[in-house]
């Protein structure tokens, strides 16, 4: 029999080809780095919380829209802080205990980490900056309900009057949608529910959605107890969920992209070795269509979705060619 030819147009197994010389490495998370960035941005986000806001000056004319009545949060933040990091918390370690993939799980952490320390400083800045007051905030400036000519508050509670100028944009929201805003993106991604490979399932969609569902009521609720405007809260979950698909997006690949489930990480460390298989002296060049092989020597082929399989009936197939002479020789015209 004359010497086998190698798909990879190398001579052997020790041949190196070009391609392989071409793989990058995969690039290492500097956790350290990261872990400091992420301690900094919650620093800068506390130290912001007790910033005084910019006084606006409030017209006689504009006073309506700050005189809506004083009332408790519907979604406080003992209910809303367990639900941003609880409810995301728990998908990552349920997801976790099924795959036991410790990179995965150390990915979607730094992404969804991110994207709540960049929307604390986003939006605690933009507070600060605009000093909007907030619907109640007449009742916070004057708790008699009688306002002097010049609008100078009589209230004596400080801490109410500054939160009172806090009023846009909305923190509920825009936080509601950076943590459940980037659930939603984690489920699709997860669940292949924008590339064929998902698609047609009604449930993986509700799943998905529920989510941001979640973030849209939390939103409305702001309204609804009088301590946020529509704009505020329009623009508060804007910016929470573009931070949260910015952050998700710098660990995650596209929703059309068929390993969307999988992190740049994990896809950069698993190259090498399907470079590896791809260049393998054992393997013949699959068929454009993606079918296998006309030849039964071959026994690894691609599937069209890039999986390799193997087929037991070819290696029975191959022992018999190879059992005599004859048949060895017409094995290699077939």
């Amino acid at each position: 029999m004359t010497a086998p030819t190698y798909a990879n147009g190398g001579g052997g197994p020790g041949t190196m080809t070009a391609a392989q010389k071409k793989l990058p490495r995969a690039s290492e998370l500097n956790l350290p780095l990261e872990t400091i960035v992420r301690i900094a941005l919650t620093c800068i986000y506390i130290t912001l919380e007790f910033k005084a806001p910019f006084v606006r000056k409030i017209q006689q004319e504009e006073l309506w829209l700050y005189r809506n009545p004083r009332t408790d949060s519907y979604v406080p933040l003992t209910m809303l802080w367990p639900i941003v990091l609880g409810v995301p918390g728990l998908v990552f370690t349920l997801h976790y205990l099924r795959s036991r993939d410790r990179q995965e799980l150390r990915c979607a952490v730094l992404a969804f980490t991110l994207g709540l320390g960049l929307n604390g400083v986003v939006t605690n800045t933009i507070k600060i900056a605009v000093g909007r007051p907030r619907p109640d905030f007449f009742w916070r400036c004057f708790p008699d309900g009688v306002p002097d000519e010049q609008l100078h508050c009589t209230g004596t509670d400080v801490r109410a009057l500054m939160d009172g100028r806090k009023s846009f944009p909305s923190g509920h929201s825009s936080f509601a949608f950076a943590g459940l805003g980037f659930l939603s993106w984690y489920l699709i991604g997860k669940l292949h529910l924008m590339n064929e490979r998902g698609r047609g399932r009604s449930v993986r969609v509700i799943a998905a959605f529920l989510p941001l569902f979640a973030a849209t009521m939390i939103a409305i609720s702001r309204t609804c107890d009088y301590h946020h405007h529509w704009q505020d809260v329009t623009v508060g979950s804007l910016i929470g969920i573009g931070l949260s698909y910015l952050c998700y997006r710098q660990y995650y690949p596209a929703f059309f992209d068929r390993n969307c489930h999988l992190p740049y990480q994990k896809q950069e460390c698993s190259a090498p070795v399907l470079a590896t298989m791809l260049h393998s002296p054992n393997r013949v060049k699959p068929q454009r269509n993606g079918t296998p092989p006309a030849s039964p020597l071959a026994t690894n082929y691609e599937l069209p979705d890039g999986g390799p399989e193997r087929d037991d009936s070819d290696d029975t197939e191959t022992r018999r060619l190879l059992s005599s002479p004859s048949e060895q020789k017409e094995a290699k015209w077939i």
